[in-house]
């Protein structure tokens, strides 16, 4: 149970906040607007990995599909930093 608690809080962390990073580049508002949306929105996907994680029968399971979610934010990330 430890291992699936570590990978839900440390990935859960970095997957809302790498996704809360996208949507700030996305949305067409005020900076305290999207700053709102993405305190709320964050901890909400926060919670949603978390639940992801211990639904996964084994913490490698979970670490695999987080992994592979982190990477697909991270390239957007990337491109924002490039593009931007």
């Amino acid at each position: 149970m430890w291992p699936k608690s570590f990978t839900a809080f440390f990935f859960g962390i970095i997957l809302s906040i790498s996704l809360m990073l996208n949507l700030n580049h996305l949305l067409p508002l005020a900076v305290d607007i999207r700053l709102l949306i993405g305190l709320i929105s964050g901890f909400c996907l926060w919670v949603a990995v978390m639940i992801y994680c211990y639904s996964r029968n084994s913490a490698r399971a979970a670490l695999w599909g987080c992994s592979k979610a982190l990477l697909a934010s991270g390239a957007v990330n990337v491109y924002f930093f490039v593009a931007g």
